[in-house]
């Protein structure tokens, strides 16, 4: 197992779409290996999900991600988790233990989101008076 965690500083980049960088845990046999580095393309959100896909990579821990790619993330069968904050370290040490998705790493203000985005309520951003 491959997983990729989006990486600003020594934080999860808050955006997958222009984050440069990710740290590549691999689990061999259920244990970690020595983490990678690896430089994701500046140009698109897709090209990094390709880039992804070219390192064999089965789940991304990410910060927001746009739709579109989210989708194509799962159409190359990468696990997403999105919408996740917090260290590096301490996220990492989260997914190791299986609990990256019990709502302490979610985003400020998101909630806890399943899937690429959570549908928003029919009346969401229309006024009430």
């Amino acid at each position: 197992m491959r997983a990729a965690f989006t990486i600003w500083s020594d934080r999860i980049a808050p955006v997958f779409d222009v984050a440069g960088q990710a740290v590549v845990v691999i689990l061999e046999n259920g244990a970690p290996l020595p983490e990678e580095a690896l430089s994701l393309p500046a140009c698109s959100a897709m090209a990094k999900i390709a880039s992804l896909a070219e390192a064999r990579i089965d789940v991304l821990i990410c910060g927001a991600i746009s739709r579109p790619a989210c989708i194509a993330a799962k159409a190359c069968g990468i696990e997403v988790h999105s919408f996740i904050a917090g260290a590096v370290r301490e996220v990492i040490e989260a997914w190791l233990d299986g609990r990256i998705e019990d709502g302490f790493f979610a985003m400020p203000g998101c909630g806890r989101r399943k899937g690429c985005h959570r549908k928003r309520p029919a009346n969401a951003g229309r006024g009430t008076w």
